[in-house]
Order: structure tokens, then C-alpha cells, then sequence
């Protein structure tokens, strides 16, 4: 299993495929190094871009802050 991470496109440059490029390649490099499964928490903004590269929902999060 592995895990991606963080990841944002500077506003600016959005709508010119770099976001996926960049996952793309970190999920080619998360299966050189062996991993057949992969987990990302992503935002609504980022779901869409993940789901055309393969991956599936599979759950939800939800923050809450303790006051």
C-alpha cells in the first residue's frame, strides 16, 4: 500500500493538465517501488482528475474541529 499526499496547482496554471502529470508520475513511481495499491485523500476539486486516472472512491472524510 501506499500513500499520496498533498499535491495543488498555483491557480494560474490550472486547466493545463499539470495536477494529473504530476500524479501520473508519482504513481509511476509508487509502482516501481512495488506498490499495488495507492490511497489518496483528495479534495472535490482533485476527485474528478483522480477518478479518470484509475482511481475508485472507496470512502469519505469529514474534519471536524473540537472547540
Amino acid at each position: 500500500f501506499g500513500g499520496l499526499f498533498g499535491g495543488a496547482t498555483v491557480p494560474d496554471f490550472r486547466g493545463r493538465g499539470i495536477f494529473r502529470a504530476i500524479v501520473a508520475q508519482r504513481v509511476a513511481w509508487a509502482t516501481a517501488a512495488g506498490c499495488r495499491y495507492l490511497q489518496t485523500d483528495a479534495s472535490d476539486d482533485s476527485r474528478p482528475i483522480l477518478e479518470r486516472l484509475g482511481f475508485i472512491p472507496v470512502g469519505t472524510t469529514t474534519p471536524y474541529i473540537h472547540p
